[in-house]
């Protein structure tokens, strides 16, 4: 399987990307640290979805650009066939992002999602902070359902929070008994709604 785009390829991912995965340049965010904080156990309410959560399940594929190179990575997890619904997992290396490749390559798996693969539903937890991935996210049709509140660890820095130019960021972030925590949005995309949103006109980058 392979999909093609004006810009990029989807292809499955395979053994030796992990080796390109490692040498990715570190994002140069402050926020960074938050991106991919696990999911609460108890968020989905049962013991056969943290098992879920930690891998079983899962599949991936690479994002390449013209170039060949490989820029990204899209995976599913918490698959279930026989609900025809999964969980979506995105990254993309620090130079590609912000370049429109991610709604690019996103386009082409969420045709493929719901037509080749016949799945019904996809969701996804992003960071609420994450605005540029909640405003894609938002832009390719998902829709928020509901929040957890995860703690941020140790390799977060809060005092970044005390910057003026973060001030609109400080509403996903609230403290407790337990420590400082940060909004995670659940989001949602049906397949209706997504055949519905790329007729006639088809979405940009």
């Amino acid at each position: 399987m392979k999909l093609r785009g004006p810009r990029v390829l989807i292809r499955p991912w395979e053994s030796h990307d992990d080796d390109v995965a490692d040498t990715w340049p570190p994002y140069n965010d402050p926020f960074d640290p938050l991106w991919n904080l696990p999911r609460p156990s108890s968020f989905g309410g049962s013991v056969w979805h943290t098992f879920l959560e930690n891998g079983a399940r899962r599949q991936s594929w690479a994002v390449e650009d013209a170039g060949g190179a490989l820029i990204g990575r899209i995976s599913l997890r918490e698959i279930d066939r026989q609900r025809r619904q999964a969980r979506l997992g995105v990254t993309f290396a620090a130079p590609y992002v912000g370049r429109g490749l991610g709604t690019e390559a996103l386009t082409l798996f969420l045709d493929y999602y719901f037509g080749a693969l016949d799945y019904r539903l996809l969701v996804l937890d992003v960071a609420a902070p994450n605005v540029r991935a909640v405003r894609c996210y938002t832009r390719l049709g998902f829709r928020y359902v509901e929040s957890d509140w995860r703690n941020v660890g140790v390799l977060f820095d809060r005092r970044v929070l005390d910057q003026p130019m973060y001030a609109p960021l400080r509403r996903h972030f609230r403290d407790d008994m337990r420590g400082l925590k940060v909004e995670f949005f659940e989001m949602r995309l049906c397949r209706e709604e997504w055949i519905q949103r790329r007729a006639p006109v088809g979405l940009q980058g």
